[in-house]
C-alpha cells in the first residue's frame, strides 16, 4: 500500500519556472530538428516544454518536428524491470537528424541509454537528452542527460505525468509516493 507525501516535492509553479529556464538553456546551445518524447510519463513536460520552445524559437519553430514514442520499463511496479520496450520509433525518419530526446526521469539510466542507442542506430546525426527529473544516485549505466530540470533523491515520484500503475498522472505538482506498513 502507498500514500502520497504530505506536501509536494516540486510545486506546479516551480515546474513552470524551471521549464522556462530550461528552454532558454536548450535554445542557447542546441538547434535540433526533431523533439522526440517518451510517452507516457513525459506527456505533460513535453507539452509545456514544446510550447516554451516554440515561443523562444520564433520563426524557426515551424521548421521543427515533434514525434512520440512509447517507452516503458516499469509496468505496474515502483522498480524498473530492466527490460526496455519501445514502440513507434520505426515511424520516424531519423537519418541525418539532430534529435532532442525528452523523457520524464533518468533513474537507472537504462531507458534513456537504450533509446539513445536506438536513435543512433536509426541514423540520427546527433542525440541530446532532456529529462525533467534526474536521480543520479540510482544510475546503473554511464549516461548523463544534457538538460536536466531537477535533481531529486532516490524516492518514487508521481504527478505531472509520472504515475504508479497509471494513477496520479493528472496532478499538477510532483509528489513522493511512500510505502505504508
Amino acid at each position: 500500500m502507498y500514500r502520497m507525501s504530505e506536501k509536494p516535492l516540486i510545486s506546479a509553479n516551480e515546474i513552470r519556472e524551471r521549464v522556462a529556464t530550461l528552454t532558454r538553456e536548450i535554445v542557447a546551445v542546441y538547434d535540433y530538428d526533431i523533439l522526440i518524447s517518451a510517452l507516457t510519463g513525459a506527456y505533460m513536460f513535453t507539452a509545456d516544454l514544446s510550447r516554451e520552445l516554440a515561443k523562444a524559437e520564433g520563426a524557426k519553430a515551424p521548421q521543427k518536428k515533434i514525434a512520440f514514442i512509447k517507452a516503458s520499463s516499469y509496468g505496474d511496479s515502483t522498480e524498473s524491470s530492466g527490460k526496455l520496450h519501445v514502440h513507434g520509433l520505426e515511424k520516424i525518419d531519423l537519418r541525418g537528424k539532430r534529435i532532442l530526446m525528452v523523457d520524464d526521469i533518468a533513474d537507472t539510466g537504462t531507458t534513456l541509454l537504450g533509446i539513445c542507442k536506438m536513435l543512433k542506430e536509426g541514423g540520427a546525426q546527433e542525440v541530446r537528452t532532456c529529462v525533467l527529473l534526474n536521480k543520479q544516485e540510482r544510475r546503473e549505466v554511464n549516461i548523463t542527460a544534457d538538460f536536466v530540470g531537477f535533481e531529486i533523491a532516490n524516492e518514487f515520484v508521481v504527478g505531472y505525468g509520472l504515475d504508479y500503475a497509471n494513477d496520479y498522472r493528472f496532478l499538477p505538482d510532483i509528489w513522493t509516493l511512500q510505502e505504508t506498513n
